[in-house]
Order: structure tokens, then C-alpha cells, then sequence
């Protein structure tokens, strides 16, 4: 009994020499410990994650050439590093240990352009994933027409909010919905503000009827749940004009005219309004009633 009680003592010695190492990102004491916690507890759970993580502190990354080598580092990073990392630190201090990995894969990534193949292989992304929101706008501003493409529209609109507040990130809000709804929907529900948390809950509520793709219409629907948006939304840009976008404009033009008492020019909008989404004009005249 004292000779496993000893076993068990020297085994959990080694294995606080080995977490100390990989704390201090110090690889050359971590396979040390390593190695001596391999030969006297060979099945330790610790091994096989503390071992990946130490072969990542081995790893010296080179400026990438390509977006698709870039997208193999995140997905290592994501599927191999991130779950290792929590097996040996836990979910309060895993991020904090791979923080340096994602900053050091933006590092390398700097001067790589956007990739539409690769939408994520971008410095832009991965700063957005650290919080790093000045940095991001800075690698996002120099991707050629990121307004275009959903990925870089998305990082943006995150950015903008988090620098500038929701009122200014609206328009870029409103262009995501038009352009990509299901990837609207994932980052509106991630953005910790009130107003919007409270549109979304009553969207969901009264008008999604069948998936993410319903979103499209959030610009519209939000105009007539708070017309003190369409002041916000009137300098998102055209993007492909379909429907929903065209639905948003209408409503905001509706919402002006009635403003200024054109109700003549006003009657028109509603009637077009109508023919875009009936859903849409019943709920603007059940605020009218």
C-alpha cells in the first residue's frame, strides 16, 4: 500500500512538472516531464494531449502562400490543438493557451488576399476570433469589395459593432440579411445587444415560418416592429436587390412618406409592399390599425 501511495505521489509530481511546462509554453521541459511521466505511468491520460500540445509548441509557421494551406492550420488548430488544449488546461484557461497560436496564424496570414473558396483563411477572420477588433477592420479593410462576399461582410458588421455600436453596424446588418440571412442569423444572435436580442426573440416569434433563409426579411419586419430603424438602415447599400431588399426600401420609403403626410404616395408604397411579401404588409397594417 505505501509503495502505491508513492507511485501515486511521484505520478501526480510529474504530471503538475508537466502542466507547469506547457504553461509556460517551455517545450523543452514539457518533453522532459513528459518522457519521465511516460515511463512511470505509460497509460497517464495526460500523455496523449500534453504530447499534441508540445508538438505544437514545436511548430514555427512561415508566411502562407495559399488559402487552402492556411484553412489545413485553422482546422488543426480547431479539430486537433483546441480539444487537447482542453483536456489539459479546461474550458477557463484552454483559450487563454491557444491565444498565442491564433495570433502567430494571423501573423502568418497577413499578407494572404481573401479567397472565396476559402472564406475563413483570411488574418480577418482569426482576429475577429480573438476580439482583436482594431486589427481585424484593418485586415478586413484591405480585402477588394468586402462588402461583396458574406464571410468579410460578416467580420465587418461584428467589427463595426463591437468599435462603434449597434446603430452604425445596422446597415451592414441589414446588407448580411439580403446577402447571406442563415449567416445574419448565427452573428445577430451572438451580438450582446438588447434591442437587437429583443427583434430577433419576436421575429423568431411571429414570422419565421421555415428556416434561417427567412432572415432575409429581418430588415423589412425590424422597420415595422421599431420605425427608428429606417433612419439607421438608409445607408446599407444595394446588394442583389431580390425581394427582401426591395421589402426593406419599400417599408422605409412607406415609413417616410407617412412621416411627411404624402398618404396619396404612400397608398402606392403599400400596395407594393403587398406584392412583395403579404405576410409583411399585414403586419404593417396591424400597426396602423
Amino acid at each position: 500500500m505505501q509503495l502505491d501511495l508513492f507511485a501515486d505521489s511521484r505520478g501526480a509530481i510529474l504530471r503538475t512538472k508537466l502542466l507547469d511546462a506547457l504553461r509556460a509554453r517551455d517545450r523543452a521541459a514539457g518533453r522532459k516531464a513528459c518522457a519521465r511521466l511516460a515511463a512511470e505511468s505509460p497509460q497517464d491520460a495526460l500523455l496523449a494531449p500534453a504530447t499534441l500540445l508540445l508538438d505544437q509548441l514545436g511548430r514555427r509557421l512561415r508566411p502562407f502562400n495559399d488559402a487552402p494551406a492556411a484553412q489545413r492550420a485553422i482546422d488543426r488548430i480547431e479539430r486537433e490543438v483546441a480539444p487537447a488544449a482542453l483536456q489539459v488546461f479546461g474550458p477557463a484557461k484552454a483559450d487563454e493557451w491557444l491565444a498565442p497560436l491564433w495570433l502567430a496564424l494571423a501573423d502568418a496570414m497577413a499578407a494572404l488576399p481573401f479567397d472565396p473558396e476559402a472564406p475563413d483563411a483570411h488574418a480577418a477572420g482569426v482576429l475577429v476570433r480573438m476580439r482583436q477588433w482594431q486589427r481585424a477592420r484593418a485586415a478586413a479593410e484591405t480585402i477588394a469589395s468586402w462588402r461583396s462576399f458574406p464571410r468579410p461582410l460578416s467580420w465587418m458588421s461584428r467589427i463595426t459593432f463591437e468599435l462603434d455600436g449597434l446603430e452604425a453596424a445596422w446597415p451592414l446588418l441589414a446588407e448580411l440579411a439580403w446577402l447571406d440571412p442563415a449567416g445574419f442569423a448565427a452573428l445577430a444572435r451572438g451580438i450582446a445587444a438588447p434591442s437587437l436580442a429583443r427583434l430577433l426573440r419576436e421575429f423568431d416569434r411571429d414570422f419565421v415560418a421555415g428556416d434561417d433563409t427567412d432572415f432575409a426579411w429581418f430588415p423589412a419586419w425590424a422597420q415595422l416592429a421599431d420605425p427608428g430603424l429606417a433612419s439607421a438602415l438608409r445607408d446599407a447599400r444595394t446588394c442583389e436587390n431580390g425581394a427582401p431588399e426591395q421589402a426593406a426600401r419599400t417599408v422605409m420609403q412607406l415609413l417616410n412618406l407617412e412621416r411627411q403626410g404624402r398618404q396619396y404616395e404612400a397608398a402606392a408604397k403599400q400596395k407594393a409592399l403587398r406584392g412583395l411579401h403579404e405576410e409583411l404588409f399585414a403586419r404593417y397594417m396591424a400597426t396602423r390599425g
